[in-house]
Order: C-alpha cells, then sequence, then structure tokens
C-alpha cells in the first residue's frame, strides 16, 4: 500500500512496489498545472471562432434604419418653389386633382404655428400665381393674420410684402386702386368699383413699371382714404411679374398701402371687383 515516508528530512509519497517516489512538492505542482490547463481549456471551448471579416471592436456602429421622418420641432418651412408647394417635409403637388386638400392636410399638421401670427413664406419667381392664391387661403382657414412673402425683385422695390388675405378684407373704399398684369406683360389700374382702365404698354423686359406707377399715382390722388390695393395677373403670368406690380406701387408717391390683396379670382380690367 502506498503511503508517505521520510526521507533525508523530506516527506516522499512511495509506491509499495518502489518504482514511483515523488515529494509533496512535486504532487502540489503537478496538481497545481492540471488545474490551470483544465481552466484555460474551459475558456477555450467557450469562446466563438473569429471572423476575419468582422470589423474591429473600435469601429463606427450603424445608426439604426430610419423607419418615419424626424419631427419637425418649432414651426416648419414653408416655400412655393417653381415645381411645388413645400410644408416641411411635404412637397405638394398643388396641380394635381387633390392638390388643394393635400396642402390643407399638410399645414394643418402645423395650426399651432401658424393661428394669430404673420407667416413668412419665400416664393420662386417662376411658382404660380394660383399657388400663391391657395397658400394664403389654406393660412387664413388656420388663422394666420397675413402672409409675408418674400420675392428677389429689382433693387430699388422692397423684398418682402404683407398680404392680407381676401377673406379679412371688410368694406374697402369703392375707390381703391386695382391693378393686374396682363397676358401680354402689358399693366392695368382701374377702380374697384369698375370703371375705366388705364392701360401701359409692356416694357422690354415685362410690365412698364415707371409709367404704370405714374397712373397709379393719379389713382392715389384720386382715393386718398383709401390704404388697400388690389394685385391680380392674368394667366400664365408669373408670380415674379405680378409681385413686382404690387412693390413698385409701394415706392410711388403719395402711396400708403397698410392692406396688400391678390385677389382669388382673376378680374376683368374695368369692370367691378366682387371680394
Amino acid at each position: 500500500m502506498a503511503g508517505l515516508t521520510r526521507d533525508r528530512q523530506q516527506y516522499y509519497y512511495a509506491d509499495p512496489g518502489g518504482t514511483q517516489r515523488m515529494s509533496i512538492r512535486n504532487v502540489a505542482g503537478l496538481l497545481l498545472a492540471g488545474a490551470v490547463y483544465s481552466l484555460s481549456m474551459a475558456c477555450d471551448d467557450s469562446e466563438k471562432p473569429k471572423n476575419p471579416f468582422d470589423p474591429p471592436p473600435s469601429a463606427t456602429k450603424k445608426p439604426p434604419p430610419v423607419t418615419e421622418p424626424p419631427k419637425v420641432e418649432g414651426a416648419p418651412e414653408v416655400r412655393v418653389t417653381a415645381q411645388n408647394i413645400k410644408v416641411g417635409f411635404d412637397n405638394v403637388l398643388i396641380d394635381k386633382e387633390d392638390g388643394q386638400q393635400r396642402l390643407r392636410r399638410a399645414l394643418a399638421q402645423h395650426k399651432s404655428h401658424f393661428e394669430g401670427v404673420d407667416v413668412t413664406v419665400p416664393v420662386d419667381r417662376q411658382a404660380q400665381l394660383p399657388w400663391v392664391i391657395a397658400l394664403i387661403q389654406e393660412l387664413n382657414a388656420l388663422g394666420a393674420k397675413h402672409v409675408i412673402i418674400k420675392t428677389d425683385t429689382r433693387v430699388e422695390f422692397p423684398k418682402e410684402l404683407k398680404f392680407t388675405p381676401q377673406a379679412k378684407v371688410r368694406n374697402p373704399k369703392p375707390c381703391s386702386v386695382v391693378m393686374v398684369v396682363r397676358e401680354d406683360r402689358s399693366t392695368a389700374v382701374w377702380k374697384l368699383s369698375g370703371g375705366t382702365a388705364m392701360r401701359r404698354a409692356r416694357g422690354f423686359a415685362g410690365p412698364d413699371l415707371t409709367t404704370t406707377a405714374e397712373t397709379l399715382e393719379r389713382f392715389i390722388k384720386a382715393c386718398d382714404e383709401s390704404t388697400a390695393m388690389f394685385v391680380s395677373a392674368q394667366h400664365p403670368v408669373e408670380w415674379g411679374l405680378a409681385y413686382d406690380l404690387a412693390a413698385s406701387a409701394q415706392k410711388v408717391d403719395g402711396a400708403n398701402f397698410d392692406t396688400i390683396v391678390l385677389l382669388e379670382e382673376e378680374p376683368t380690367p374695368g369692370r367691378p371687383v366682387k371680394l
């Protein structure tokens, strides 16, 4: 039977057959080595094989895919371009059969930002006049006070004008000025109640606004109690020319227009205008 024996002041593990003889210190070393080996094998077994094509741990991780457009904080951008009307992330093709309904829904989502305030809208010169009219109508339905339209124009003219929705105008003076850019780019000026329309021929690159200003000055002097003017343009005149006409009127001597109205229906020069 194997057992411990003492030889030269050391303890040994003696095999009765005399074939093995180890010190207790050696036995402890072997046991410790076996434990370390078993632990390392267990760790190796728990590790998954690495894919050589995996990115390093420090590589930037891709964000999760966007499933819906981000929510807009604050008032959305509202703009009229040569192609559509932009309301936040919505691009409304107003010429479609349900275009006005789409515009109404897009604006209604942001009603709190339009109600009771002036709304500023950049409008491209090549935009269509009916689109601007539709936008003013819908903003008025949501409670906007005025629509401030910003459009590039001549250096001497104001770059923004405050338009009052037609539905807000009450009992304007019958002698108030009406002016329109005609299809051939000439202009016509007359009174809201009707009468002879004074026509001015087109200029080199559009309406002759210098001679039109002379006509406007006469109408303003004849109706100095009115501070409203009504503007329009015949199809297919683009928005920029209608804006130029309204902006030029602000520079006429004696002009004191605090109410500028873009007429919802195209007027006939010389005929009474019904609001």
